[in-house]
């Protein structure tokens, strides 16, 4: 039977991500340790809803400029928050091969800025026919719910969509719902794996 979705994480795969240069951009400037902004900026009771799109960017930002007594205005927040991206081409390229038989989908959890910020910055990225982000649907991988909303949205059963991520845990996740699922690792190895399951790449 031939695979009719692509299912793509984003961090990790189809972008590169230096997660860490926020924090330590934060800490040089507040001469606060690495570990102590980290556990503000990645707290929980802040970036889970922000993920799930429960609070705006604003109320994200004035969460961490409190608990931090952070002096960046927001203009500049979000201009460092965003800052930490880049394409991963080999990958995109891959890609560009994989829609000529499948249609595809971004599936990320990830947050309004960081959406907005990749799709004004990255015109590659308009490969994709469709956005499944955990900030707009209010799910989060590993939550089945939104591998199967994903499935919903192009019209697909899961034998015939394809899923590809760097996480482990994710792509099990993926499995048990059953997509045919890849850990990403490099392009050399997605290129493999994909011409094994008789995709043209």
């Amino acid at each position: 039977m031939p695979y009719l979705l692509a299912l793509f994480d984003l961090g990790g795969v189809v972008v590169e991500v230096d997660a860490d240069r926020v924090v330590h951009q934060v800490s040089q400037l507040l001469g606060r340790s690495f570990d102590e902004v980290q556990q503000v900026i990645y707290h929980r009771e802040l970036l889970l809803p922000f993920e799930l799109g429960q609070i705006t960017p604003q109320t994200y930002y004035a969460g961490v400029k409190d608990r931090l007594k952070l002096s960046w205005t927001y203009e500049q927040f979000v201009r460092f928050w965003s800052d930490i991206f880049v394409e991963n081409r080999e990958v995109i390229a891959i890609m560009q091969r994989v829609r000529e038989c499948c249609t595809l989908t971004a599936l990320s959890n990830t947050n309004t800025l960081h959406v907005q910020h990749l799709r004004a910055t990255m015109p590659s990225l308009a490969v994709f026919h469709d956005w499944v982000t955990s900030c707009d649907v209010g799910l989060r991988k590993p939550d089945p719910e939104i591998y199967r909303l994903a499935l919903k949205r192009a019209g697909v059963p899961p034998e015939q969509a394809l899923y590809v991520d760097d996480r482990p845990e994710l792509v099990e996740a993926g499995r048990a719902v059953g997509l045919t699922a890849i850990r990403f690792q490099n392009s050399q190895q997605l290129r493999h794996d994909l011409l094994a399951l008789g995709i043209d790449v």
